[in-house]
């Protein structure tokens, strides 16, 4: 089960999944998408290792 709690976050937004209590919920699933960051989120500041959890990402690099 786990591993597809894994997969439908990883499809997702941060911003909404902070929303939707994600770090309470599944906060082992959230440290890998933000473990080794490649991308910062010029809206809400988070940052990711993919662009696609982010709303308006911009790379680090």
């Amino acid at each position: 089960m786990a591993k597809k709690k894994a997969k439908k976050i990883k499809k997702k937004v941060l911003c909404k999944l902070c929303k939707n209590d994600c770090l309470k919920d599944s906060f082992e699933e959230y440290l890998d998408l933000v473990k080794d960051s490649v991308y910062i989120c010029k809206k809400g500041g988070r940052t990711a290792k993919d662009d696609q959890n982010l709303c308006k990402p911009v790379s680090m690099n």
